[in-house]
């Protein structure tokens, strides 16, 4: 008797410790399933509203380093020390009342077990080394640290718990919770079976319905990472959670990894491996997973638990599908809450897909592309021929800077070099480019299937002008290039599985990446220049746009991004944008500061446009997007008439903000503006007589509700209790509260649903009724809300080109804003523009430099035109400022023709088409070339490229070999733009015998040096003072010692450098004199002396 009551106490300890008991919700809509696995009934589960994963062999796998947070080293030790302690104490209570059955036991287990059992010798130690060995499995699938230390784990982990309150439901906590005890809402299993006698082994079972619903979904998407909703959490299974748990720091339960796994008959778990995040936030990690390349696909309950009961299929799985699937680029669902102000989370950027065929010899190929960005509706395409460097692709690649790429069929090893080089140029830790690859259709095959897409859509528009639209678009993308067709017929099938397609169905959303209007920077230049980036740490601080960008909007930022990457080459069109920032730098109109602010409170319109367009746009959201819109056609109503600016951009842009006016108040005169700030889809609308179904089902819950109002009545006479009434508790309405000593009365058929001492509650059966039909119409009254919410976002869809034309005009007098607030800095100048091409600065200044210094900028004058002196032979010591200088003139040329005044007293430029640089020293290990060999590559797009109105900045060209073969290479590059191209050259050299192109050609070549003073300290070395200035003449010395000891090289180092160059000097003067001395002998004794070269070496000499 004795034996029994201390096992039954014993067995009572362990239920207490492990014991877990739940909670189910008891909510009208909850939506519950049992977790995925094999060991329970997936339908029994359901039915009884629980979430369990009862009777598994569970084990969680923490992250390998500790996580504290605001609780002291201290105090986690002591708390994962008590865990210790209690699984001692438990391990202590099951070795004497029965052994464990799961094959995880620990060594003090089978030690005691051992002696319990009386196994001796070789017995008892392959036992025990066993159980050491199991041990060190515990709590791990693929090498984890032991129980002890997956309890301090549990602990330590869940200590630094501030990250977010919202996923405690999936945090280390809740397994905590579950093993000492506390309640929670999903009881977990230790995964142990107590018993008495021999071990058992499971035998595997039948996979359950939910089990096989999630493979079937997962074959079909193998390449994403499924989130699978059941109940109120979304749950990540197998490999899929191995990679959310790294990714988002969430609690790994070790199970199945594989398909394969699962489906085997040998099987060392009994579930899928699964991490868990709550359902609310669930885009707030799917982000999370796409920033990092991957792809992410989420799976839905389209059943509640309240039309299941109703209907035929209510002892079957609840319905899932794969609803939404993201990737970095194709997230267009605004989590941040529709954040307008400049610098919020950026948009996802564009996906960038190409296809390619090779075209003759040197592996050159004629590459199509499309670049679309379906957070804007914008779309740009090309086809193009490139050569062997892919130099073309790489320009296009740095201007659009991806943040996805789709290949289109093959791609040749070369564009591969240019896309590795470019990806990873760019991903970080937390940010990267994704890459996709998807089948080439047929140039035939292509035409065909964008005939048929835009035929189905005018068949499926619901107005004519919808039907015009569509058929304008079909139009246009027949008459694009074959590369292009290809391009778009594969993109509109890989965005169907995004449901995004619909961007290829908007009027005027085709741009040519190549316009003649524009100049075209490639690749070098935007680096060496740091148009986009600086080339410091590669962020846009001390870049050309971080200095023009003062816009106030997201869609104004990235309107002046693009006019920045691509300036005007059309004088005409230049002119006019200039007259236009000169307006309003120049104005004192009160319209200038009304718009200033009306600007810095509006969303992302561009974004909230192209949500509405997809449908995605919630209620709370689309009051925003038109609200803002009234706003601006309420701040300037007559805008339409008046035209009261000298400047046409102006007038145009203002007469397009009230355009759209009345059908702005039309929208927002249709639904309830409270409600829709609250997304209440229920009282949405104001005109339900419109929207038929739901003021039926509106009027059928009514009716409901009214019969339970008439039941009370009946209750009344049955209990014979006058004062009886409904009463809520716990979320249950319609309770009927009753005393306990008045309990006689009460039916037998009632159900009893809580109580205390003094009260008890029940529902009638006829209560049960009518509330079950009452879900089954509010389920219903979600549906048609839902669905005549679509079909007002179709309706405001159909006027997206209008509204879509009143953003860019606000876009473009944002941009025209930000040019004036940079226009209006100190000695700040308009430039003037000729036909010719020049470049005539005085006083001009680095526009990046001068507003990082600290102190004031050296201006520098420079004077090149193509009708004199057309290239610049610059020489100067190291860290002289020549860099710089040919940089600051490229920049000022830029700015100019992007429309700004620029830095500096005076300018006068002509239109250039190109800007080209070869600048810095870099391999590309990638691509398998040295340095002197990217340098030469440069060299040579250059030449082919360059034309007469062309800047072309050449920095050092011939440094990366001997300086035989650097001086003869840096010689003929520079002769040939010299007299060949006759480009706008600067060319910055250490090889002061290439200065002798200014004796040869001095009308069109000059010499200039970076000025200098040279001291003598008082220990005898030689001091540099940089003056910063361009002055003519030759530096005849690179002065790289004072470099050396500004390097803080040490002493006796520089002493012998500087010995050894005092000698290598002198050698090579005495060898230089005797060459002179040569050459005017040879010149003398010619039969036709040339003076001037005898007057030359006279000098020399």
């Amino acid at each position: 008797m004795s034996s029994q009551s201390n096992n039954s106490r014993s067995q009572q300890t362990i239920s207490r410790f492990f014991s877990t008991p739940s909670k189910p919700r008891l909510s009208q809509f909850s939506r519950s399933e049992n977790a995925l696995g094999s060991d329970a009934s997936d339908t029994a589960n359901e039915t009884n509203g629980k979430t369990t994963l009862d009777g598994s062999s569970v084990r969680y796998q923490l992250p390998k380093t500790n996580h504290f947070g605001n609780i002291s080293g201290n105090v986690a030790n002591r708390l994962a020390s008590i865990r210790v302690d209690r699984l001692k104490n438990f391990v202590n209570i099951s070795a004497t009342n029965g052994k464990l059955r799961d094959g995880d036991d620990t060594a003090e287990d089978a030690e005691r077990v051992g002696k319990r059992r009386k196994i001796t010798g070789n017995e008892s130690s392959s036992k025990l080394l066993e159980a050491r060995r199991r041990v060190s499995m515990i709590g791990i699938r693929r090498g984890e640290s032991a129980v002890e230390d997956s309890a301090a784990a549990d602990i330590e982990d869940k200590a630094s718990a501030g990250e977010d309150a919202n996923e405690q439901e999936s945090s280390p906590l809740s397994d905590l919770r579950c093993r000492f005890g506390a309640e929670s809402e999903v009881p977990l299993s230790d995964g142990y079976a107590y018993v008495k006698g021999k071990a058992k082994t499971a035998k595997p079972k039948k996979l359950t319905a939910m089990v096989e619903q999630y493979i079937d979904i997962k074959r079909q998407h193998m390449d994403a990472i499924i989130a699978f909703e059941v109940g109120y959490k979304f749950y990540f299974y197998g490999e899929d959670a191995r990679i959310a748990s790294k990714e988002l720091n969430i609690v790994f339960i070790p199970g199945w990894m594989t398909i394969e796994e699962a489906t085997s008959s040998n099987k060392i778990y009994e579930k899928f491996a699964s991490a868990i995040v709550p359902i609310e936030r669930i885009y707030f990690h799917t982000k999370r997973l796409t920033e990092k390349g991957y792809k992410v696909g989420i799976v839905r309950q389209l059943e509640t638990a309240a039309l299941k009961a109703a209907g035929s299929n209510r002892n079957t799985v609840f319905k899932r599908e794969l609803a939404e699937v993201y990737t970095k680029g194709t997230i267009v669902d605004d989590f941040s809450k529709m954040s307008g102000m400049v610098g919020a989370s950026q948009s996802s950027g564009f996906i960038f897909s190409m296809c390619e065929e090779l075209s003759g010899k040197n592996q050159n190929a004629m590459i199509g592309m499309i670049a679309l960005s379906p957070s804007t509706g914008q779309v740009i395409f090309e086809e193009f021929e490139d050569g062997f460097l892919r130099g073309e692709l790489e320009t296009r690649l740095l201007h659009i800077q991806p943040c996805e790429i789709v290949l289109i069929g093959d791609v040749t090893k070369e564009s591969e070099k240019i896309l590795k080089t470019v990806v990873s140029h760019h991903n970080t830790s937390s940010d990267s480019i994704r890459t996709e690859r998807i089948k080439k259709p047929t140039v035939e095959n292509a035409r065909d299937h964008l005939t048929q897409y835009y035929r189905n859509k005018m068949q499926a528009s619901q107005t004519d002008d919808a039907d015009r639209k569509i058929g304008e678009v079909l139009e246009y993308t027949q008459s694009l290039s074959s590369s292009v067709i290809v391009c778009l017929s594969a993109m509109i099938e890989f965005l169907k599985e995004y449901r995004l397609e619909g961007i290829f169905e908007l009027p005027r959303c085709f741009e040519d990446f190549k316009s003649r209007s524009h100049m075209i920077l490639n690749g070098n230049t935007l680096s060496s220049l740091e148009i986009y980036r600086n080339q410091t740490d590669f962020t846009e601080k001390g870049s050309l746009l971080w200095a023009l960008d003062q816009t106030r909007t997201r869609f104004g930022q990235r309107l002046l991004r693009k006019w920045v990457g691509n300036p005007l080459v059309d004088r005409e069109e230049l002119e006019l944008r200039v007259a236009a920032v000169e307006e309003i730098k120049e104005s004192r109109s009160e319209r200038w500061s009304t718009l200033v602010s009306l600007l810095a409170k509006l969303p992302d319109l561009e974004n909230g446009l192209i949500r509405i367009h997809y449908g995605r746009c919630t209620r709370s959201e689309l009051y925003t997007v038109l609200r803002a819109f009234d706003q601006v056609c309420s701040a300037f109503p007559t805008a339409v008439t008046e035209r009261p600016w000298r400047s046409e951009i102006i007038n145009e842009c203002f007469a397009l903000l009230p355009k759209m006016s009345f059908e702005i108040s039309e929208f927002l005169s249709e639904f309830d503006h409270n409600a829709a700030q609250h997304n209440d889809k229920y009282h949405f609308f104001k005109d339900e007589d419109e929207y038929r179904a739901i003021q039926d089902e509106k009027l059928g819950i009514i009716a409901v509700e009214n019969e339970l109002d008439t039941f009370i009545v009946e209750a009344r006479k049955c209990l014979q209790k006058s004062y009886i009434k409904y009463s809520s508790w716990s979320g249950n309405d319609y309770l009927i509260e009753l005393r306990n000593q008045e309990l006689r009365t009460v039916p037998k058929n009632w159900v009893k649903v809580s109580g205390t001492k003094n009260v008890s509650r029940f529902h009638a059966p006829e209560v049960v009724s009518l509330l079950r039909e009452r879900d089954q119409r509010r389920e219903a009254l979600t549906i048609a809300c839902d669905q005549s919410y679509k079909r007002f976002l179709i309706k405001i869809s159909e006027r997206y080109q209008d509204l879509r034309n009143t953003v860019q005009a606000l876009a473009k007098l944002d941009c025209l804003l930000s040019l004036v607030a940079v226009s209006k800095m100190p000695a700040y100048v308009k430039p003037t523009f000729v036909d010719e091409p020049c470049i005539k600065v005085e006083g001009g200044r680095h526009p990046m430099v001068e507003q990082l210094l600290l102190t004031s900028f050296v201006p520098n004058d420079i004077d090149i035109s193509s009708s004199g002196t057309h290239a610049m032979i610059i020489t100067g010591p190291n860290m002289g400022g020549k860099s710089s200088f040919v940089r600051q003139t490229a920049l000022i040329a830029i700015m100019g023709q992007i429309g700004c005044y620029v830095p500096a007293q005076s300018a006068t430029l002509g239109l250039l088409d190109a800007v080209y640089t070869r600048m810095g020293a870099y391999d590309n290990m990638m691509a398998g070339e040295s340095t002197f060999m990217v340098e030469l590559h440069e060299c040579s797009d250059i030449m082919r490229s360059a034309t007469r109105r062309s800047l072309v900045l050449l920095d050092e060209v011939g440094r990366g070999t001997g300086p035989i073969d650097g001086v003869a290479i840096a010689h003929s590059v520079l002769s040939h733009f010299i007299t060949d191209v006759e480009a706008l050259t600067l060319f910055i050299t250490h090889y002061p015998m290439l200065c002798s192109f200014a004796d040869q050609y001095p009308k069109h070549v000059a010499n200039y040096y970076m000025g200098y003073m040279e001291r003598q300290t008082e220990d005898g070395e030689s001091d540099i003072a940089f003056l910063y200035l361009a002055v003519p003449g030759i530096a005849h010395r690179s002065y790289g010692l004072n470099v050396a000891r500004l390097a803080d090289l040490p002493k006796s180092i520089i002493a012998c450098a500087a010995e050894k160059s005092a000698e290598l000097e002198e050698s090579l003067s005495s060898t230089q004199r005797l060459n002179w001395a040569l050459r005017a002998r040879r010149e003398i004794t010619s039969e036709s002396p040339n003076v001037q070269e005898l007057l030359n070496l006279e000098s020399h000499l």
